[in-house]
């Protein structure tokens, strides 16, 4: 870099929202279609990613719309099309800018001082969706994803970069989670810390950092250090091996010394074998575990955990029960009591209005009442995102609880659950 070079990083704002679907798959295509060979041709491949991608409904409180243009976040083809779009661009921002790189939405490149503003308004009109921001070096420092880039008269180096936004909060040590899950936390901080940094020194400094996180997450040094003093010897000599936990451990030597004589005889590749999910709870889970290893079972264990946010109630507003979807619910006989067992994946007020409207089973008897159905008189009973199996399932549950005498069809009558193993 030059004397009068400085630092800038370039980012756009609001990337997925902004992205011309339709352009940004065109472009895509000619890369694909440039570096790799794929089964379909070009026209199949447009059209699975229009598919894909356009066109995209959402459900909301108020109905459902239709996204008319960009991309929707979390979809799985969006990042990849946002990458290929912005990638168009490279060339031109970069210039000639000797120093250039870019993470998805995040540009990094060096330039004259003097030449930064008329760079942001020339690049801020390549593309009517296309907005940049712009971020200087400030005390000759500038961050950029997880380093902090120093610039002294030139000469760069990084260090180890957190937002002062970071709380510092971790996995704390004494929650209840798998203790290899906590050697992951110390083991990740020195990775992070080891890729960030430009130089040892700068690497001490970062990692005197972190070891006040561990602390302060109740982390005892006598914990973390050897964990430390471990990943870094397989960082240096580049020999990589699973760190396994005091479980694991001991699991291996009490099947080397010890094996379950009714343990499965055949070997099994661990990509080939069947994923347990078990949610962990402490001690016993450890030991189920370990007598699952002991008998070679051909699974792997994988331990989950349950955040504290699901048992404690919701800081959302509630949405109202006319309003919800994908439902049990229950109608009742504001006379009689007798009630109605049935499902949706409507919302509950459009199913309602359908009772209130149209013949069927729980009109006639209504008026038989003399009573009119109302909004009150419904109860949810379950609710799930998971289908209408799942909502048919719940539904038998609830009418072999309940037995509703205004569930009189055959089909809810025949409706028997049955478990198969």
């Amino acid at each position: 870099m030059q004397p009068e070079d400085e630092l800038v990083s370039f980012d756009v704002s609001s990337l997925y929202t902004n992205v011309p679907v339709k352009e940004a798959i065109d472009i895509c295509t000619e890369l694909l279609f440039q570096k790799c060979k794929i089964p379909v041709d070009r026209e199949t491949f447009k059209t699975l990613a229009e598919i894909a991608s356009c066109n995209v409904i959402m459900s909301t409180h108020d109905g459902f719309y239709r996204q008319i243009d960009g991309l929707a976040m979390g979809s799985p083809p969006a990042p990849h099309l946002a990458n290929g779009w912005v990638s168009s661009f490279d060339p031109v921002i970069q210039d000639q800018s000797p120093i250039y790189t870019r993470y998805m939405d995040d540009i990094l490149c060096a330039m004259n001082k003097h030449e930064v503003n008329d760079k942001l308004k020339s690049i801020n009109e390549l593309h009517p969706s296309l907005t940049f921001t712009c971020e200087r070096e400030d005390n000759q420092c500038i961050a950029f994803l997880d380093m902090n880039i120093i610039n002294k008269d030139g000469i760069l180096s990084s260090e180890w970069y957190r937002k002062p936004s970071d709380t510092g909060l971790i996995m704390n040590y004494h929650s209840l989670a798998p203790k290899k899950y906590k050697r992951s936390v110390v083991s990740g901080f020195v990775y992070r810390i080891y890729n960030s940094c430009s130089s040892w020194k700068l690497f001490n400094d970062s990692l005197e950092k972190a070891k006040v996180i561990l602390l302060n997450n109740q982390y005892p040094p006598m914990f973390f250090e050897p964990i430390i003093n471990n990943t870094l010897t397989k960082i240096i000599t580049k020999n990589i091996k699973p760190e396994l936990d005091d479980s694991v451990n001991s699991i291996g030597d009490a099947v080397s010394q010890n094996i379950n004589p009714n343990a499965w005889i055949h070997s099994i590749a661990d990509k080939d074998k069947f994923l347990f999910f078990i949610q962990y709870r402490g001690k016993n889970t450890d030991h189920f575990a370990s007598e699952l290893h002991k008998l070679n079972a051909p699974c792997r264990v994988i331990m989950t955990l349950r955040k504290l946010q699901t048992v404690l109630p919701s800081r959302k507003p509630g949405i109202d029960k006319m309003m919800r979807s994908n439902v049990v619910y229950k109608l009742t006989c504001p006379r009689c009591l007798s009630c109605y067992v049935g499902q949706t994946i409507r919302q509950m007020r459009r199913r309602f209005s359908d009772h209130v409207s149209k013949s069927g089973v729980t009109r006639p008897h209504m008026e038989q009442c003399g009573v009119s159905l109302k909004e009150e008189n419904v109860t949810i009973l379950a609710s799930t995102s998971r289908g209408d199996k799942y909502l048919m399932t719940l539904e038998a549950l609830f009418i072999q609880e309940i037995k509703p005498k205004l569930n009189t069809k055959d089909e809810f009558k025949s409706r028997i659950l049955t478990l198969k193993f």
